[in-house]
């Protein structure tokens, strides 16, 4: 605050003025950020631990792979597959938490819109936008159903063989 280095409330759009736009948005994204990033980060840590003692990756290793493309080709994907899950489910979390960053940090948004709903009383209103937000959700979470496919070929190979 002292410093002035980012605003603490407002929004400017991007194609008025970028810089602008991306100084007011630092301090909202790291309040929505710092939160999730600790439970993604133990994780995917602890995710990678298992998958490095599985022996397709001691498979690898006998090769004479480098270690950091076993990581990235051979461990990263099958352990991201709980972080795909968990980010999914979180996103209902990071809804929420957007709406009320929106009120604090004054950013016009869905988050605005409904803490005006509520404050005028517009109940039609409020009921839209808890419904746009619970089909945002919904569709949400069918994309992560669809990722798995991508991520995973054994789920695949399942659902082609069925």
């Amino acid at each position: 605050m002292k410093w002035k280095l980012f605003p603490t409330s407002g929004y400017t759009p991007i194609t008025e003025d970028p810089v602008e736009h991306f100084q007011k948005m630092v301090l909202p994204c790291i309040t929505l950020a710092v939160g999730q990033i600790a439970i993604y980060m133990r994780l995917l840590r602890s995710d990678m631990i298992a998958t490095l003692q599985q022996d397709f990756i001691l498979l690898a290793k006998a090769k004479g792979m480098r270690s950091r493309r076993i990581l990235f080709r051979h461990a990263l994907r099958p352990s991201s597959l709980t972080l795909l899950t968990v980010a999914g489910l979180n996103v209902g979390t990071l809804i929420g938490g957007a709406l009320i960053v929106e009120v604090l940090f004054q950013i016009p948004g869905m988050g605005f819109m409904l803490q005006e709903a509520i404050s005028t009383r517009q109940i039609v209103a409020f009921q839209s936008l808890v419904a746009i937000i619970a089909i945002i959700y919904v569709l949400v979470n069918f994309g992560v159903d669809l990722l798995y496919t991508v991520l995973d070929p054994r789920i695949r190979n399942e659902r082609a063989s069925s």
